[in-house]
């Protein structure tokens, strides 16, 4: 169990090392583009990793003393996108915020006590979702590596 999570922790530590520098690459008008109206811009994508880091660091802490099994809460990324109009936010800004997140989620999970990974997982309205707490985490890296490869090709 304890090997899963490093890799979790390796492939976070990863991505926060080489994301940042990589995005902010692109020119504004590069991040800004929507690939189809329907679409998000490499800007959204990053906003929306930024709601999985907020919405899973709930789940992250709650997780550690919330009692067998744990309740998984999703959230509608749409809306979450929409609200917070990533398009219009200083790319710097955004990219830092993103890296802070993780940062914290990085200790957060550097830190986790080992009996509670084992802990199973429930979703409240019945979505699809991971078993136990390791293969939560393994989700959220998962899930950021889809959408790195969106953002980066």
């Amino acid at each position: 169990m304890l090997e899963e999570l490093q890799k979790v922790i390796e492939r976070l530590q990863q991505h926060i090392n080489l994301a940042p520098s990589e995005f902010l690459k692109y020119s504004e008008g590069e991040l800004r583009r929507k690939p189809a109206p329907d679409k998000w811009s490499k800007k959204e994508i990053l906003g929306h990793l930024i709601d999985s880091a907020a919405n899973n660091h709930h789940r992250f802490v709650r997780v550690q003393f919330e009692k067998e099994p744990f309740i998984v809460v999703p959230y509608e990324q749409e809306d979450w996108n929409r609200v917070q109009k990533y398009n219009e936010v200083d790319a710097k800004f955004l990219v830092e915020f993103w890296r802070m997140y993780n940062l914290h989620i990085l200790w957060l999970i550097s830190n986790f006590p080992e009996k509670r990974l084992k802990i199973k997982c429930k979703s409240v309205d019945e979505r699809e979702i991971a078993e136990t707490v390791i293969l939560l985490l393994k989700d959220y890296i998962d899930h950021m590596d889809h959408h790195l490869k969106q953002i980066f090709g």
